[in-house]
């Protein structure tokens, strides 16, 4: 995991503490953001898993009928024990044990579902779904993007067609993307040369 990928994640993971704790349905959007960035430029697992939890999560909290349930309280209280885990577990490098934690994160939204038949499964989808399409924004191929989130190229292509995310002028485009490339690979050639 890069470093740059570690800290940001690691300011995320504490965002969802706060936002577990108060509630607050604003740093649980916020944060599924953040670490979309780090998902296009390095194109890790981890960044993705953390921003599709996030997304989750701002879903799951959004719902009202939750609130004030003794079961719901347990989850959360649950949930921020794990993320506080997880983020430790992050901070002393021990990358794998990471890993098996947030797949215990995700599994614990999924026994959600369960309990009160909100169709977590269709939230997490949704979620992978809707995050490709902002990874997809980065300037990464919709195949690409498609891959990273663990979802269809189809399932992508239909959301962005639908939204018309191809279209936003904040998309990158092929030229675009190719003037990118060249700039990159010039970069890197004159760093060859200088060295």
């Amino acid at each position: 995991m890069e470093e740059r990928v570690k800290k940001d994640i690691l300011v995320v993971l504490q965002d969802l503490k706060k936002g577990i704790l108060k509630n607050n349905l604003d740093v649980l959007k916020s944060s599924s953001d953040k670490t979309l960035h780090d998902a296009g430029l390095y194109q890790d697992e981890d960044s993705i898993t953390v921003a599709v939890v996030a997304y989750s999560l701002y879903k799951i909290f959004s719902r009202e009928r939750l609130q004030n349930n003794v079961v719901f309280e347990k989850f959360k209280n649950r949930l921020f024990n794990e993320i506080t885990e997880a983020r430790n577990i992050l901070i002393k490098g021990d990358f794998s044990g990471y890993r098996k934690e947030m797949k215990d994160v995700l599994a614990l939204i999924g026994k959600l579902e369960k309990k009160f038949g909100m169709y977590i499964t269709e939230v997490l989808s949704q979620a992978r779904i809707k995050k490709g399409g902002r990874v997809y924004e980065h300037g990464i191929s919709s195949g690409r993007a498609a891959e990273l989130m663990g979802i269809s190229p189809w399932e992508l292509q239909t959301y962005l067609g639908a939204t018309k995310l191809s279209e936003v002028s904040g998309a990158t485009g092929i030229e675009e993307r190719l003037k990118k490339a060249r700039r990159i690979f010039l970069l890197w050639i004159m760093k060859i040369v200088i060295v």
